[in-house]
């Protein structure tokens, strides 16, 4: 901040002097200031477009700053593993299933505690569909992070041994199989849910369940609408088992997305914001998009 300071105090008498305009980019960088940093850079380059150190910066802060595209319709060119080493999902795996939320077992990664707010955030979904509710602490987190958005919704979470235990306002627990849903969730209930809808799948991980549940709100879900399949990467974390990309929900994500027309994109900036397939959900982010 010092050096910055030095650098503002030349610039007021000098303000056109490229060297220290250069110099205070680099102050921006050290001190967190990336994207301000950026638009400095660019600024230098317009006005001295020979400046090979400005275009670099340019180039190296554009590299950086950039988002994953988002345009992902469909999953054959994608690859399914993870750059996230084994050795690190091992230790992740251990560690997730003693983690706990408000006292609550909730059984997700810290990229996925990441990422959900982000998706909440930019979606605000009116109704959460969760399958799969375990000890009931992801209900609880997703009603949380609806109340601290200021988001009207409500998280209807359904679990073949429901959750009896936990409560929150705008949580609801009921019973119901995912490879069942029509048994459990009428033209009715499809109707009373506020829309966008965000389905997450987190059941038992297996291709039957993983593909039923996409099945199932294929016919109800609408452009804008979101579904999560979640725990694909099982595929990584036990390639022996599950070689080639071949856990459960891997293998019902290939084969619904292979026959979909390319009604939804794999959302890449939310699989690989941190890096690519960071994240238990691999290629299991979708939005309908058709």
């Amino acid at each position: 901040m010092d050096a910055l300071r030095l650098v503002d105090e030349h610039l007021q008498q000098d303000p056109d002097e490229l060297e220290i305009q250069m110099l205070r980019a680099e102050c921006l960088i050290a001190i967190g200031r990336f994207e301000t940093a950026l638009e400095l850079a660019r600024q230098i380059r317009a006005r001295a477009p020979q400046q090979d150190s400005a275009a670099e910066l340019v180039r190296m802060l554009e590299e950086n700053l950039s988002n994953p595209a988002s345009t992902d319709r469909v999953a054959t060119w994608r690859n399914w593993q993870s750059e996230v080493p084994q050795e690190l999902l091992l230790r992740m795996q251990r560690s997730v299933h003693s983690y706990t939320y408000r006292g609550v077992q909730l059984v997700k990664d810290p990229f996925d505690l990441a990422l959900y707010p982000l998706l909440l955030w930019r979606l605000r979904p009116g109704t959460i569909v969760e399958i799969g509710s375990k000890a009931g602490g992801s209900a609880l987190y997703f009603g949380d992070l609806l109340t601290n958005f200021e988001i009207s919704g409500e998280v209807h979470s359904y679990d073949v041994f429901p959750v009896e235990d936990v409560e929150h306002p705008l949580v609801r627990f009921h019973r119901g199989d995912g490879q069942h849903l029509d048994e459990v969730i009428d033209a009715e209930t499809l109707a009373g849910w506020a829309r966008p809808l965000l389905v997450v799948e987190d059941a038992d991980h297996s291709y039957e369940t993983s593909i039923a549940v996409l099945r199932f709100f294929d016919a109800h879900l609408q452009p804008g609408d979101w579904i999560v399949i979640e725990d694909g990467n099982l595929s990584d974390l036990y390639p022996a088992l599950y070689p080639n990309g071949t856990s459960g929900p891997h293998r019902a994500l290939r084969e619904f997305l292979s026959g979909t027309d390319g009604r939804y994109r794999i959302a890449a900036e939310l699989c690989d914001f941190f890096a690519y397939n960071a994240t238990s959900n691999s290629n299991g982010f979708l939005e309908r998009i058709d």
